[in-house]
């Protein structure tokens, strides 16, 4: 039987739990630290699957360095009742940093090395494959921490078609979804009216996801994939990482990296986990700014690499396709536009201001001169040499 490991990262903010008192590091919903967090509840939730063998790797995630040693006490602090019935083990920046210098030691490249760190969420997504493979797993399951298990074959249904040929090709990542928290579609009624006209990436997504999971066949390829449900084989770990210069959004990217390396992803319309989310409310301009840079960059990507199978707006629809066409500028500024109406009628000068920021993020277009293919080939190198020299390590305590 495979050796399997489930990955999660647990985010973790200073006890106020305002998002901009110190915060170095920019993650949707943080815990503070004086709170409950979720963590114990997904791990609760494992019990559903204790007859099946596997071993855990939570990496603790601090939203600024000076908090790094209380987040790492605090997981451990969560952690310790479950150490008995599941094989656990913490990840955080304190071991990551002895890794690095043990490889650097070892004569594997600074460039390499640069690659661990949790600084990002493409960042973390690269130190949970780092975690499959320093367990020495074939599969790897990455799950997030505000999720719960209610499936009690989740388990074999993650690892039922990883490692088979289904229709001519090999089937090495293999997506669930997630359930919102009783149904896979998204709530229509929760979409604002700025958002409508330009912007309605809910109703995008609830069209790619009424086709890839509300019909059959069971297992199909898939434009979507939710980074908090998903199963890789080893060997896509020790190849592809996950892009480091996309801010948001890095579960689609990486599926687009995968795609740009002849792998499919494959939607199975029955591994689900549900998603519960602590109730958060960013400032809009800054949900839709991180958008905005997101589909900017991986644009430009799909661009760069025209022509390869599978990689073109017309093969990621309708989502994430649907933002990423010649109209995308044109999509931004007019719905940062109505956004700044509805600051103005509430007299919010700094949220008109940010929509002017918006706009004119999407007029510079900073990701423009980046050649893509360039980036991705150096980046793979660096990170097949990272894989190369971490195999066969374990995760220190």
């Amino acid at each position: 039987m495979e050796n399997i490991t489930i990955a999660i990262p647990s985010y973790w903010g200073s006890a106020g739990g305002c998002s901009d008192a110190g915060e170095v590091i920019m993650f949707d919903h943080p815990t503070p630290l004086n709170q409950e967090g979720t963590l114990a509840r997904l791990l609760d939730s494992l019990e559903l699957i204790r007859s099946e063998e596997f071993k855990v790797v939570i990496l603790a995630v601090a939203n600024t360095p000076h908090l790094t040693r209380d987040v790492i006490a605090r997981i451990e602090e969560i952690t310790k009742p479950y150490s008995s019935l599941y094989d656990i083990t913490v990840l955080h920046s304190r071991n990551l940093a002895s890794l690095r210098r043990a490889l650097i030691s070892e004569g594997v490249s600074e460039a390499a090395c640069e690659l661990i760190g949790l600084d990002s969420y493409p960042a973390v997504r690269n130190m949970c494959s780092l975690a499959g493979i320093l367990s020495g797993s074939t599969i790897t399951v990455f799950l997030d921490d505000d999720e719960v298990i209610t499936d009690k074959r989740f388990l074999n249904k993650a690892r039922e078609f990883l490692g088979t040929e289904h229709e001519h090709r090999m089937v090495q990542a293999v997506a669930g979804y997630y359930l919102q928290p009783q149904s896979f579609r998204l709530d229509m009624d929760r979409v604002p009216r700025w958002r409508s006209p330009y912007w309605n990436n809910a109703a995008c997504m609830n069209e790619a996801f009424e086709v890839i999971i509300g019909r059959p066949p069971r297992l199909k390829p898939t434009p979507f994939v939710f980074g908090g449900n998903m199963v890789l084989h080893r060997d896509i770990l020790m190849k592809v990482p996950f892009d480091p210069l996309i801010t948001r959004g890095e579960d689609i990217d990486f599926l687009i990296n995968l795609r740009i390396n002849g792998i499919a992803f494959w939607l199975d319309r029955e591994l689900s986990v549900r998603h519960l989310p602590p109730k958060v409310s960013p400032p809009a301009w800054r949900s839709l700014r991180e958008d905005i840079k997101r589909f900017l960059y991986e644009r430009k990507k799909v661009m760069d690499h025209e022509g390869i199978e599978g990689v073109s707006q017309e093969e990621l629809m309708p989502y994430p396709g649907a933002f990423l066409g010649q109209d995308l500028e044109e999509r931004i500024t007019r719905t940062n536009e109505l956004l700044k109406e509805e600051y103005e009628k509430l007299q919010d000068k700094r949220g008109m201001d940010e929509c002017e920021v918006n706009i004119g993020l999407a007029r510079r277009n900073p990701y423009k001169g980046i050649d893509t293919c360039r980036h991705l080939q150096d980046l793979t190198t660096r990170w097949q040499e990272l894989t190369r020299a971490a195999a066969g390590r374990v995760i220190q305590e």
